[in-house]
C-alpha cells in the first residue's frame, strides 16, 4: 500500500511537472512574439519617418538625410542595427533594386538584419 500512494505522489507529482513545462515554453513563446510585434511597430514608426515625402517608399537621398540626424542612428543602434554604411544598408534593404525601399522591403530587411545581428 506504501508503494500504491508513492506512486500516486509520483505521478501527480510528474503530471505537474509536465504541465509547469508546458506552461513556461507557453510563456516564452507569448514574450517572443510580444517582442516581435513591438519591434515592428518601432519599425513601422521609423518607416513613417524616414519616407519624409509621404509616397510610401523611402530613397537613397531620404535614407541618407535621415541617417544623418542623430536621434536616428540612435533609434537603430536601440534596434541593434548597425548604420555606419548607409549604401550597403540601404541596398540590402532594397530588395527588388527599385532604387527605393518600401515599407515591407524595410521591415523585413530589418526583421532579418536584427536577427542575425543576435547570432
Amino acid at each position: 500500500t506504501i508503494f500504491a500512494v508513492l506512486n500516486i505522489v509520483t505521478g501527480v507529482f510528474v503530471d505537474l511537472a509536465m504541465k509547469a513545462s508546458v506552461d513556461s515554453r507557453q510563456v516564452l513563446v507569448n514574450e517572443e512574439l510580444e517582442k516581435k510585434k513591438t519591434f515592428l511597430r518601432d519599425l513601422r514608426n521609423l518607416f513613417h519617418e524616414m519616407d519624409e515625402n509621404g509616397d510610401g517608399n523611402i530613397s537613397y537621398e531620404e535614407f541618407r538625410n535621415r541617417l544623418a540626424d542623430e536621434r536616428v542612428i540612435a533609434y537603430f543602434k536601440a534596434l541593434r542595427l548597425d548604420v555606419y554604411d548607409t549604401s550597403a544598408l540601404f541596398h540590402l534593404l532594397d530588395d527588388d533594386r527599385s532604387q527605393t525601399v518600401d515599407m515591407l522591403e524595410f521591415l523585413n530587411g530589418c526583421y532579418q538584419l536584427q536577427g542575425e545581428a543576435r547570432s
